[in-house]
């Protein structure tokens, strides 16, 4: 929602997805008006103001983020590294040729889905497979941006015209055009810094029950 010019999403068919735009507007005005708590992993938040691109747009983004009627910024504390820990070692079990020492360093995306664990979170909202899977892992769903509901199509509007003393109608079709919202974060996607081009997919979003 802060990239101003994202890539295409993808979905898990490796194609396009259609208004993903417009998918993504849709879903951050649906939680607009909830009375959800959107969780925002540190890890998220971190690539968030790494493709920001100055201080002063990071300076934004962290007064948004800090609006905590709607945001809650999750740390990856105490609770979230011993989730982290556990959801590393089912990994490990599955991929047993990997060396221990391939996990001395903890991977964002490790991170933000132990932090949604830790924060008993009901939802995360990730467009990166990786994010999906360790979900799938902790049972917390997580949404795509192909699964997000395009917006309902907007109702044409009537306008009384003609002359005085007689009545009329104009119809008038929808504005056309896209909106700037990117595919996410948040809470959220896979938080390793990539190409400007490319969506953050660090923004993962987790809605808190």
């Amino acid at each position: 929602m802060f990239h101003p010019n994202p890539a295409p999403a993808k979905d898990r068919a490796d194609k396009p997805v259609s208004q993903f735009k417009e998918r993504v507007t849709h879903l951050a005005s649906r939680l607009d008006v909830s009375n959800d708590v959107i969780g925002i992993p540190t890890p998220a938040m971190a690539e968030v103001l790494v493709r920001a691109g100055n201080a002063n747009a990071r300076a934004g983004y962290v007064t948004t983020l800090s609006d905590t009627w709607k945001f809650q910024i999750l740390p990856f504390d105490s609770r979230a590294a011993i989730e982290a820990a556990e959801l590393i070692a089912k990994i490990k079990a599955e991929h047993k040729s990997q060396p221990w020492d391939t996990w001395a360093k903890v991977k964002f995306d490790v991170q933000i889905t132990a932090i949604a664990r830790a924060e008993s979170a009901t939802v995360i909202y990730s467009d990166d497979q990786d994010i999906e899977n360790h979900g799938k892992r902790l049972k917390i769903p997580v949404i795509r941006i192909c699964d997000l509901p395009l917006p309902p199509p907007e109702e044409e509007t009537q306008i009384e015209t003609g002359q005085v003393g007689s009545q009329g109608t104009l119809t008038l079709s929808p504005a056309t055009g896209s909106n700037t919202a990117q595919g996410t974060t948040p809470a959220a996607g896979k938080t390793d810094a990539g190409s400007d081009s490319e969506p953050p997919n660090g923004g993962v979003v987790g809605e808190k029950g």
